[in-house]
């Protein structure tokens, strides 16, 4: 017994220090080969832009390993910016408020909003709101294999609007579970229901602008050009839903059911045992009180962002209602917060850092001089980089990827066309989230992966459907309304 603990104890001591040893040299790497591009080379920048480009490589390099966390590398492009741009000459002597512009993405608007959609899943989740809404509709989806699969996907894609879709596939993975256990092991279905959820977390999310950073991002950049609440959702719901619909008969096709019917017998008795599908209250462990609070406050925040164009109230502005409506009924509380993924606010502040940076110092400006826009038109340029986010972000955090690529996007956009730049960034930005061929494409994938009820390649081939078909169906949705509203 000693023995194999001092052996184990070895292999994890190893496994540090080649973990350690990766990090330092992912981290070097990333250095040597930003600095080498920025500045050996002689370009037409200004010095401001120069560092700027060394700053964006450097970021980029680092996202790309995952040396350091992801919010790390955005706390470090702000510490970058603040030394290289906001003294110049590295002058800490004389006084200069050129720094305070890089912080100023930690007020921003946007940032407001995606805290009311971490606030409103944190109270959604701590009330089991989630948890009853998946077990009601299950319930009455039925025990036929089509209906399982569009019941699963239906509110997965829906929760993921305003719910993290990590939040979301965890959840689900409660219910999956128990289901599961109700299904041959040889039936392929089993595999589809578990799919489902990856589609409809992976999906959802693209709907509204709380539903994944990709979104958040776009609307940042866009600034007063950015699309309200409700004219995101008519850019972006119908082709998620269309593409979200494709899938579910893929799904079906290629994981068909070998059994005529499904027992969800499991699901049913869980909800005879709580009635939960007959009044809400009777959910154990939550006061009702906080569940009817839950749902009014999720409620008309949502109508009320969807309303913006009736009472004309800012979309920020709406979303202090469960910020301060959550936290004063005491439903969100001080631990509740500290549960609150900040990293991935600071992953969006930073990206907004980054794209103001890229903007000020005219680097967008030379980037899109570097490519030819004679003979491009807009929509080539829209299937161009809409792919090759789709590409990078299988590989890194869609996140990272669309910091990284849609300050380019809307320069280049700019040179061809100001009116369509808004459909090229939104477009870009959707895009992002058809990348879900690998494991580690997403946090959803990665979650339904642990239960080991699917293997990779079922990904690869989910996500390669998704991958091709995905863009298309986006640009083509985005230029018949663009066309319509032009």
């Amino acid at each position: 017994m000693l023995d194999t603990r001092r052996y184990l104890s070895q292999l994890i001591d190893e496994a540090y220090r080649l973990s350690q040893k990766y990090v330092f040299i992912s981290f070097s790497m990333s250095f040597l080969l930003a600095f080498s591009l920025a500045f050996i080379p002689t370009y037409a920048l200004e010095r401001d832009g120069v560092y700027t480009m060394f700053i964006l490589l450097f970021a980029a390099g680092l996202w790309t390993t995952e040396a350091i966390p992801a919010f790390a590398v955005s706390l470090l492009i702000i510490a970058l910016e603040i030394v290289l741009l906001g003294f110049p000459n590295l002058d800490f002597a004389t006084p200069s408020d050129n720094w305070k512009v890089y912080l100023q993405p930690w007020s921003s608007p946007l940032i407001f909003l995606f805290l009311a959609g971490f606030i409103m899943a944190a109270a959604a989740s701590k009330t089991k709101l989630d948890l009853w809404l998946a077990k009601t509709i299950l319930f009455y989806v039925g025990s036929k294999p089509h209906n399982i699969i569009t019941g699963l996907i239906g509110i997965t894609f829906v929760l993921s609007m305003f719910i993290s879709n990590t939040a979301t596939a965890a959840m689900m993975m409660t219910i999956l579970i128990p289901m599961s256990r109700n299904v041959n092991e040889s039936n392929p279905f089993k595999k589809s229901i578990f799919l489902a959820v990856v589609v409809g977390a992976n999906l959802g999310g693209m709907a509204t602008i709380i539903g994944t950073p990709p979104n958040a991002i776009a609307v940042g950049i866009l600034g007063e050009e950015a699309p309200s609440f409700i004219a995101w959702m008519v850019m972006a719901l119908p082709p998620a839903l269309a593409v979200t619909l494709i899938l579910r008969l893929v799904i079906l096709k290629l994981y068909p059911s070998n059994e005529p019917f499904i027992d969800i017998q499991m699901i049913k008795e869980v909800e005879r045992s709580d009635n939960s599908t007959k009044d809400f209250s009777k959910i154990p462990t939550v006061p009702s009180w906080k569940q009817y609070v839950t749902m009014i406050i999720f409620t008309l925040t949502v109508l009320m962002w969807l309303s913006g164009p009736l009472h004309h109230i800012p979309t920020t502005v709406v979303s202090l209602i469960p910020i301060i409506g959550f936290t004063l009924f005491g439903i969100i509380d001080a631990d509740d917060i500290a549960t609150i993924r900040w990293d991935v606010i600071i992953l969006i502040i930073g990206g907004l850092s980054l794209g103001l940076a890229v903007s000020k110092t005219g680097l967008d400006l030379w980037f899109a001089t570097l490519i030819s826009t004679d003979g491009l038109s807009i929509l080539l340029v829209m299937f161009i980089f809409s792919y090759l986010i789709v590409i990078i972000s299988n590989f890194m955090s869609n996140t990272a990827a669309a910091n990284i690529m849609l300050p380019i996007v809307i320069a280049i956009a700019i040179t061809i066309s100001e009116h369509s730049t808004q459909m090229v960034v939104v477009g870009v930005a959707l895009s992002a989230s058809f990348a879900m061929s690998l494991v580690v494409s997403t946090p959803p994938n990665a979650i339904v992966y642990a239960s080991n009820k699917v293997d990779s390649k079922d990904f690869l081939i989910l996500g390669a459907i998704t991958a091709l078909i995905g863009p298309v169906t986006v640009i083509t949705w985005l230029y018949c309304v663009d066309s319509i509203f032009s």
